[in-house]
This record gives C-alpha cells, structure tokens and sequence, in this order.
C-alpha cells in the first residue's frame, strides 16, 4: 500500500495558449433591424363558439372520516368521472395509521416487559 502523501501546493496549470473563440474586436452585424414589428406569439379566441372556453364544473371537495384508522381526510374529486385528484393524507398515511391502530394494545391490557 502507498503511503499517504501530502497535496500539491499550487494546481497544475496548462502552459498551452489560450484561444478565444472569436476575436474581441470583431462584431456580429447579422442582427435584425431594431424596427422589424414581430407578430405576436400567442393568439387568444374569445368568441361564444369558441370550444375550449366553456366552464367547467367545479371540482367537489369533502372531509370524509376514513373507517379504518379513524382519522379525517380531505378529498378533491373530479364531478365527472368521480376520480380523487387530491387527497390529504395521503393513501399511503392512512394504512400506516390504520396498522399501528391495529398493532397498538388495547387500553388496560398488560404488556409483558422483558430486558
């Protein structure tokens, strides 16, 4: 095994010129004219028949109490397909919660202690 040796003081540096990649005196001139109008990058339909501007039902927002861990959930359903879009807890946090209700002993049972 190598023995441990101590670092270079000053980092390596290269002797090589260094290039630039394009020289500092010239310019690019092939810009456009600072009075070209462009055309606008989004265009808007605020017509009646426009398709996409119908409103939508709102979605439907509950706090259910969740039977197995006992605990209150808040829910954001979608109205048409009936779908969860948000829901806090999440699913994950409440099997946990209902596990440790199911693990924990019951009030006035004895739990034996070994050390």
């Amino acid at each position: 095994m190598d023995p441990i040796r101590a670092a270079a003081s000053t980092p390596p540096v290269s002797t090589a010129p260094i290039t630039p990649i394009r020289p500092v005196g010239e310019t690019v001139r092939d810009e456009a004219p600072a009075s070209r109008v462009l055309d606008p990058a989004v265009t808007v339909a605020v017509s009646p028949e426009s398709t996409e501007a119908k409103p939508s039902e709102p979605d439907r927002r509950a706090y259910i109490r969740d039977a197995e861990s006992q605990s209150l959930v808040f829910r954001v359903t979608d109205p048409q397909t009936g779908d969860v879009v948000m829901q806090i807890p999440d699913e994950v946090i409440i099997k946990a919660r209902a596990y440790a209700r199911e693990a924990a002993p019951f009030l006035g049972e004895r739990v034996a202690k070994t050390a």
